[in-house]
């Protein structure tokens, strides 16, 4: 379905809200591509120089940037996932929210559940958990829950892999060093 031009109003303040989100996660987000600061500034047409600023936080990227990058990281496989479930992705401009709960398949529990505590749960738990998450998603966006279960098709998130992992500690870090 082709959204009418006048669909695309967006506010200022989720825009910054956007450009916020991703340039928080911009260095894993271009190390989990495997590019080079030059690499990415070169596809989305502006300077080293100007994308290491955005990078440092010295300068906010503007929106035409954002959508750039979002273009460049919603087609990698590497990072799709990651930009969609982190609140990264401008869902408001690609449709309505069950279109969006079926694209994000919202039972993901990775980031509800400790390792230790998942690893001893069985299979009807773990499904269990997942349809609580799922209803009570429907509750609170005042979705059916019918429409939730429809868009739903069994499928889990692919996990975030132990170098996801290892890449988001050493950022943590890094971050924690610059700023302490």
């Amino acid at each position: 379905m082709v959204k009418d031009f006048n669909d695309f109003d967006i506010t200022e303040n989720a825009k910054e809200v956007l450009i916020t989100k991703l340039t928080d996660e911009l260095i894993f987000l271009r190390t989990k591509l495997g590019l080079s600061q030059d690499e990415l500034s070169k596809l989305i047409g502006i300077s080293r120089q100007t994308y290491s600023t955005l990078e440092t936080k010295k300068r906010t990227m503007s929106w035409g940037t954002y959508l750039s990058l979002i273009l460049i990281f919603d087609n990698n496989e590497q990072t799709h996932r990651i930009i969609r479930d982190t609140g990264i992705f401008p869902y408001m401009l690609f449709g309505s929210s069950e279109s969006v709960l079926k694209e994000k398949n919202a039972t993901d529990l990775s980031g509800f559940l400790l390792d230790d505590v998942k690893d001893k749960l069985d299979e009807q738990a773990l499904h269990a958990i997942e349809t609580v998450i799922m209803l009570e998603y429907a509750r609170c966006n005042k979705m059916s829950g019918d429409a939730v279960i429809k868009a739903f098709d069994g499928c889990r998130f692919i996990n975030i892999t132990e170098q996801d992992k290892e890449i988001a500690d050493a950022i943590k870090s890094v971050k924690s060093g610059v700023d302490g």
